[in-house]
């Protein structure tokens, strides 16, 4: 968490400051990120910095906590349009496309799950995070035409519409669809899940 000395700055020099290091960040794992690439782009002396922040990945952490949440917020707030998981699905999937066809923003991500898939404690408070996030997100979902009920097993069904997601996007960059074209692919998948591919026997 940064000092206090960088939460009492104005919110102009704080930007400065945090888009300096999401830059850095973009454009390297953490390991190969430099405070003196971040100092210089935010025009600050490097005594100042270790004013605000204990260490490099005290803002590190501080920057892709805050990211994590702006996804997690930008993801629950649209269970406000609707309350049926598929179309919950849809949605999301909108917005994550566009991060991923944004070309920093998908190195950005990617830098950051590179980066923190050796920290175990973090990883472990996030995967909390996110877990808790999932919740939320089911809780205000319709889910009476689901067969599934125990939250175990509903938490994987969320987790497989998620994988989906994951699989129609890399498709989708690897085929150079257009977004237009993803979402039907994404809807293709998500009609075999909710109507499944075996032709039921009449009795």
């Amino acid at each position: 968490m940064p000092r206090e000395t960088f939460f009492n700055l104005d919110n102009e020099k704080k930007e400065k400051i945090l888009l300096a290091a999401i830059k850095e960040f973009t454009n390297n794992e953490l390991h190969k990120s430099r405070v003196s690439n971040i100092i210089k782009e935010a025009g600050i002396p490097r005594g100042s910095f270790y004013q605000y922040f204990e260490d490099l990945d005290d803002l590190y952490y501080f920057v892709i906590d805050d990211a994590f949440d702006k996804i997690f917020y930008e993801g629950y707030k649209n269970t406000e349009l609707t309350n049926d998981i598929f179309k919950y699905t849809e949605l999301t999937f909108e917005v994550d496309i566009t991060t991923y066809m944004n070309d920093n923003r998908h190195k950005f991500i990617m830098n950051v799950l590179k980066s923190i898939g050796s920290n175990v404690e973090y990883l472990e408070q996030h995967n909390k995070k996110r877990r808790q996030y999932i919740m939320d997100v089911l809780k205000q979902m319709d889910l009476s035409n689901i067969k599934i009920k125990k939250t175990e097993e509903l938490i994987k069904l969320y987790e497989l519409l998620q994988n989906f997601k994951r699989i129609v996007i890399q498709k989708s960059l690897i085929r150079q669809l257009s977004k237009e074209e993803a979402q039907d692919l994404l809807k293709w998948h998500l009609n075999i899940i909710k109507n499944g591919v075996i032709i039921k026997e009449e009795l």
